[in-house]
C-alpha cells in the first residue's frame, strides 16, 4: 500500500513514489540531521488511523535517538572507569615495587653496618693477640740472649729478674672478648602472597524504557560504577632498631597505618591534586642589637593571641612582636634576685609562656630555666648552680626546649639526664606545685605541644652509643605513638633536627640542618616531605600562628622568616 511508505518519502498521492535511500545514505541523513516535520498537507490526506501511526513512530524515533546517545553516554562512562581502575593497578604495581626496592635499600644498609662493625671488633681482637705474641717472641729472644751470656754478674740477675717477671705476665690466663652481631634472616611466612589489591566487578545494569508505553515521558538510565575503589592494603614495614634500644617498638606506631583510596570518584580527575607551594610571606629583622635587630634567633614561642615571644640569643634578650614584626616588648637579662648576686644569664635558648602569662627561659650557659612573670621580673629559678638558694641540684642539670602543655604546664626537655620535666606553677609567683619527670629520652633537645590534640613532640640529638637522631611523637599519656626521621620510607632521615611544632591536623614540622638546611613536614598519615629547602641558614626554632603561618627562626640570617605551608 502506497500509505506504508515513510512520510519522509511520500509527497502527494498524485506524485510517484520516490526510489528508496540506499543505507549509507540512509544513515548520512540520520547522523547530521533529526526527524523532519511531517508536511500537515500529507497528513490530512492519510486516513487518521495512518496519521497516528506516523506520529506514534516519530515518537519513537526520537526515543531511540536519545537511547543511543545514553547508550554511547554509558558506554563511555563505564570504559573511563575501567581505564582508571587499570591506572589504578599500575600506580599500586609501581608504589609495591618502590616499597620492596627501599626495604631492600634498608635492609642491605643495616646489614653492611653489621659487617662493618663485625670487621671492626674482629680487628681489635686480632691486633690484642698479634701484641701479645710479639711480646712472646720477643721474650723468648731475649732469653735466649740472656742464657747463652757467661757473665753472671748483677746486672744479669737482674735482667734475669725481668724476663721471669715477663714470662709469668704472660702465661697468666688471659682472654680476648669480643662483641660480635649474629644476623639470621627469617624469609616471610606466605613467600608467594603479595597483597596487590582487590578488584571486584559489579553487573552494570542499564534499564531501556519501553518506547510505545513511555513515549511521552523521557528516559532516565541509572548511573553505577562498574568497579570498585583499589584500596592499598597495609603492610608490615621493616622496624628501624638502633643498638642499645632497650624495647622495640610497635610497627603500626613507627609508620603509622594508612587506607587510602587508589581510585577517585567518577567525578574527580585520577591524579591527585599536588600541594600548594610553600611561598614565604614575610620576614623581618637583621644582624645588630638595636631594637628591632637580632644576633643568632633561637627558640620561637607563638601565643594564641598571635604575639611572637622569640629568643635573640646573641643579644641577651626575648624579643616580643606582633606577626607582621613590630616589636611590643623587650625582654632583657635580669639578674638573680633571688640569690642576691649581680650575675646574669647569658646564652639564652628556648621559651615559652603560659596562659597565665608567666615566661619560661632556659639558659644553656647557667643550666637552668628562669620563670619571669608578663613584666619581665625574675620569679623563681629551677637548676642552676649553687649560687640559687634552696634550690636542690637535681633539679634541672641541663635544660634545653621549653614549651607549653595542653594542661598549661611547662615541659622541659633536658639534654643531660635525658628527661622530660612537666611543672605545673602557682600563677603569680612562680613557685612550682607539681612536677613530672618522664625518663628514657637520648640527649631531648627541643620539645613542642599541641594545644588542640594534647600531642608532645620531642627531638633527640642520638648518642655515641648508636642512638640515631629522630624527633619522638608521644601521646597526652607520655606513651610513644610515633619515631620520625630514622626509616626512609616514612620520609626524609634527619640528621640534626632542631625546632618543632605540631599543627591541628596532626602534621608535624621539624627544622633540621646538617649538610641541609630545611623544613620538613610530616603529615598524621603517609610518608615525610622537604617544604622548605632553600634560603635557610641554620634555622633552629619553629611556631606556628594562628592563620597557620609557619615561623622559622633563621639563626645565621639574623632574622625571622614566616611560610604559608598550607
Amino acid at each position: 500500500m502506497s500509505a506504508g511508505y515513510p512520510v519522509s518519502n511520500k509527497t502527494s498521492p498524485s506524485t510517484s513514489p520516490q526510489p528508496p535511500l540506499s543505507p549509507t545514505a540512509q544513515s548520512d541523513i540520520e547522523g547530521h540531521e533529526g526527524p523532519k516535520p511531517t508536511p500537515v498537507a500529507s497528513l490530512l490526506s492519510l486516513p487518521c488511523w495512518a496519521t497516528q501511526a506516523l506520529c506514534d513512530l516519530a515518537r519513537c524515533e526520537t526515543d531511540l535517538r536519545q537511547l543511543r546517545e545514553q547508550h554511547v553516554t554509558e558506554a563511555q562512562t563505564v570504559g573511563r572507569v575501567v581505564e582508571r581502575a587499570l591506572l589504578g593497578a599500575q600506580r599500586e604495581e609501581r608504589r609495591l615495587l618502590e616499597r620492596v626496592e627501599q626495604d631492600h635499600r634498608d635492609l642491605q644498609v643495616r646489614l653492611e653496618q653489621v659487617q662493618r662493625d663485625n670487621g671492626a671488633a674482629i680487628r681489635v681482637g686480632q691486633r690484642l693477640i698479634d701484641q701479645r705474641l710479639y711480646k712472646v717472641i720477643k721474650l723468648r729472644e731475649l732469653i735466649k740472649k740472656c742464657g747463652g751470656d757467661g757473665n753472671k754478674d748483677r746486672e744479669w740477675d737482674l735482667k734475669r729478674d725481668q724476663l721471669l717477671k715477663g714470662v709469668a705476665e704472660l702465661v697468666q690466663p688471659w682472654e680476648v672478648s669480643l662483641t660480635l652481631n649474629r644476623v639470621s634472616f627469617k624469609p616471610s611466612a606466605q613467600p608467594n602472597a603479595v597483597t596487590f589489591g582487590e578488584i571486584k566487578i559489579q553487573d552494570h545494569n542499564v534499564h531501556f524504557p519501553n518506547t510505545q508505553q513511555h513515549a511521552s515521558c523521557s528516559s532516565r538510565v541509572s548511573r553505577s560504577l562498574s568497579m570498585s575503589v583499589i584500596d592499598n592494603s597495609s603492610q608490615k614495614r621493616l622496624n628501624h632498631f638502633t643498638s642499645g634500644q632497650q624495647n622495640s617498638l610497635n610497627e603500626n606506631r613507627l609508620r603509622g597505618e594508612r587506607s587510602e583510596p587508589a581510585l577517585l570518584e567518577l567525578e574527580e580527575d585520577a591524579e591527585s591534586l599536588a600541594p600548594e607551594q610553600v611561598r614565604l610571606v614575610r620576614q623581618f629583622g637583621k644582624q645588630g642589637s638595636g631594637r628591632a635587630d637580632f644576633t643568632l634567633p633561637s627558640g620561637v614561642h607563638a601565643t594564641p593571641q598571635g604575639q611572637l615571644f622569640l629568643v635573640d640569643c646573641g643579644n641577651a634578650r626575648v624579643q616580643v612582636t606582633d606577626a607582621h614584626g613590630n616589636i611590643l616588648q623587650q625582654v632583657t637579662s635580669p639578674s638573680n634576685d633571688l640569690g642576691g648576686s649581680s650575675r646574669r644569664c647569658r646564652n639564652y635558648f628556648d621559651v615559652a609562656v603560659n596562659a597565665k602569662g608567666l615566661i619560661a627561659l632556659s639558659c644553656a650557659a647557667e643550666r637552668a630555666l628562669l620563670i619571669l612573670s608578663r613584666h619581665g621580673r625574675l620569679l623563681q629559678t629551677f637548676g642552676g648552680g649553687p649560687y640559687i638558694a634552696g634550690v636542690p641540684r637535681d633539679e634541672l642539670e641541663a635544660p634545653r626546649g621549653v614549651t607549653v602543655t595542653q594542661r598549661d604546664e611547662f615541659l622541659v626537655a633536658d639534654i643531660r639526664k635525658g628527661t622530660l620535666t612537666a611543672l605545673k606553677l602557682e600563677p603569680k609567683t612562680g613557685s612550682r606545685l607539681e612536677r613530672t619527670v618522664v625518663t628514657g629520652f637520648h640527649r631531648p633537645y627541643l620539645v613542642a605541644a599541641c594545644l588542640h590534640s594534647g600531642l608532645i613532640a620531642v627531638s633527640e640529638r642520638g648518642s655515641e652509643m648508636g642512638q640515631e637522631p629522630c624527633v619522638k611523637i608521644l601521646g597526652p599519656g607520655w606513651d610513644t605513638l610515633r619515631i620520625l626521621g630514622v626509616c626512609s620510607s616514612l620520609g626524609p632521615i634527619l640528621s640534626c633536627p632542631w625546632g618543632l611544632c605540631i599543627d591541628k591536623d596532626g602534621s608535624v614540622l621539624v627544622a633540621d640542618w646538617g649538610e641541609k638546611h630545611r623544613v620538613l613536614l610530616y603529615p598524621s598519615e603517609g610518608a615525610g616531605q622537604v617544604i622548605v629547602s632553600d634560603g635557610l641558614s641554620s634555622p633552629r626554632g619553629l611556631a606556628l600562628l594562628p592563620n597557620d603561618l609557619l615561623v622559622v627562626s633563621d639563626s645565621m640570617h639574623h632574622c625571622i622568616k614566616m611560610y604559608q605551608y598550607k
